[in-house]
């Protein structure tokens, strides 16, 4: 029953960071920048979420979809840093991530006044009812509304990644693939690649935005840690996604980051199972990225090997 009850919590988590990584996607992918401003911009919409639940009664569902645009804000912050000001990836990420901090920091502060604790708003009071918390998961019980959360994220996910999918088959979706693959041939085009880099890291940080208000619904409450690690979790989602999944041609790379999300979190909530106190978890979970690295490396080179050995004999057979 315990491994039972860790794998559904290992599933509802990995569909809630596969929007994480969807994001991540984005950036680190089809960008090739690696964003460090995610772990600001995941807390970031977890109490912008929560803001406008508990303070404003506003529903969870429009509420997620608002903080998307909170993320959305932040991007454009890191990408014009980047760009403009011409400050490294890493830097402009960095700067961003620590100005979030104190942002969400104060967020927190001002909903303090209104009578709630500091780091933890429950979703689920007489007033108001988180995105997990309807009727209808009530009627279907505790174990009923375990498969319901599973559903509604199912149904969400699924949602985000046939957006992606349509707005990277558009002319700006190309442009923005075109940019993180040659950015000399967008300039050579006469387009600006710098305002691409913008956008698609503005849409990325959206997504992880909208991640963290879906995290913050998901566990009924929001605390100003929830973004620690969040960036190794979606690089290691992506990466993960793309090594073992990219390769089968009916698998679009959307679906297989998601694929990837949901075989970390599992791993992470098994790792549980193996440090009950929770004290080497930080450990173990570093130690399983540095695998996923080195397991992807190797594959990446055994794959270079066999292509090279591919085209050698074809040449002589030519």
């Amino acid at each position: 029953m315990l491994f039972f009850a860790t794998t559904i919590d290992g599933l509802q988590m990995g569909l809630c960071f596969a929007v994480l990584a969807l994001g991540v996607y984005i950036s680190y992918s089809i960008l090739d920048f690696p964003d460090l401003s995610v772990d600001g911009t995941f807390p970031l919409g977890g109490v912008i979420c929560t803001i406008l639940m508990l303070k404003l009664g506003i529903p969870a569902l429009p509420a997620i979809l608002f903080s998307f645009f909170a993320g959305l804000i932040a991007g454009v912050i890191t990408g014009v840093l980047h760009v403009k000001f011409h400050i490294s990836k890493l830097l402009s990420g960095i700067i961003v991530m620590t100005a979030l901090l104190s942002v969400t920091l104060a967020l927190t502060k001002l909903l303090t006044k209104t009578g709630f604790t500091t780091t933890i708003f429950s979703f689920r009071s007489e007033n108001l009812k988180g995105i997990f918390g309807g009727k209808l998961t009530e009627l279907l019980g505790s174990d009923g509304r375990d498969y319901m959360i599973l559903i509604i994220e199912l149904i969400f996910v699924i949602a985000v990644k046939i957006i992606i999918d349509l707005f990277l088959k558009t002319k700006l979706g190309y442009m923005l693939k075109a940019t993180g693959d040659n950015e000399m041939l967008v300039v050579s085009l006469g387009k600006d690649s710098g305002t691409y880099k913008i956008l698609g890291i503005a849409l990325a940080n959206g997504f992880v935005s909208m991640s963290g208000a879906l995290y913050a619904n998901l566990f009924s409450q929001y605390d100003n840690s929830c973004g620690s690690g969040k960036v190794v979790m979606a690089l290691a989602s992506v990466i993960i996604g793309m090594a073992v999944f990219s390769k089968i041609r009916f698998i679009s790379d959307t679906t297989a980051v998601i694929f990837g999300a949901v075989i970390y979190s599992l791993c992470l909530n098994y790792l549980v199972l193996v440090d009950t106190n929770g004290i080497y978890l930080k450990l173990l979970n570093a130690v399983m990225f540095a695998l996923i690295l080195i397991f992807n490396d190797k594959t990446s080179s055994l794959v270079s090997k066999h292509s090279k050995l591919k085209g050698g004999r074809t040449n002589v057979r030519a």
